[in-house]
């Protein structure tokens, strides 16, 4: 409701102003209106010039975020370029600092894989008569490997309980000698 009554309101302040205008005498009239004129000459102006200030500060306001922008994508630019040769510096001194651990597992690995490509191979001469094909993908490289790996314990184990077994009877033979030689007392 209050809006219809603004609205009524300014019809009636618009309309006592025309009749109010209306009762002056005409010089008056004429000095208003020209009165009028120079102020919204005047007013259009000022909004003009406004308008053409705002231009400009936009235009400033654009070319300083233009190169603030340029400023800081040179700076990061740097930042992070000093940065990824830092990385990159400390990538090669660890890949050098590697290599002969590198080297070192490749020479351990070495006569596994060369057993493992033998046994390979006796597989295939095994299997060859039966007309089955083996693949080098049909072998589990790592499991070759432990089986490898276990297989030298194994060996290993043998070794050293054949060697004490060895040890044991060569004890007992050399009592028994001791024996056998010494005078048998009745």
């Amino acid at each position: 409701m209050s809006k219809a009554k603004g609205l009524f309101f300014g019809i009636l302040a618009g309309a006592a102003a025309v009749v109010a205008f209306k009762a002056l005498p005409k010089a008056k009239q004429d000095q208003l209106t020209e009165k009028a004129q120079e102020t919204g000459v005047l007013l259009r102006d000022k909004a003009y010039d406004a308008a053409y200030a705002a231009a400009d500060l936009a235009g400033d306001v654009t070319e300083k975020a233009k190169a603030k922008a340029t400023e800081l994508k040179s700076q990061s630019q740097e930042k992070y370029g000093d940065q990824l040769d830092s990385a990159s510096g400390k990538l090669k001194e660890i890949t050098d600092q590697a290599a002969p651990y590198v080297d070192k597992a490749k020479d351990f690995v070495s006569p596994y894989v060369a057993k493992t490509q033998d046994a390979i191979a006796d597989l295939r001469d095994k299997f060859a008569s039966e007309d089955i094909e083996l693949t080098q993908d049909d072998v589990d490289l790592e499991s070759a490997l432990a089986d490898l790996a276990d297989e030298e314990k194994s060996d290993e184990t043998v070794s050293e309980e054949s060697s004490a077994d060895v040890e044991e009877v060569s004890a007992e033979k050399a009592v028994d000698e001791l024996t056998d030689e010494a005078p048998k007392s009745n």
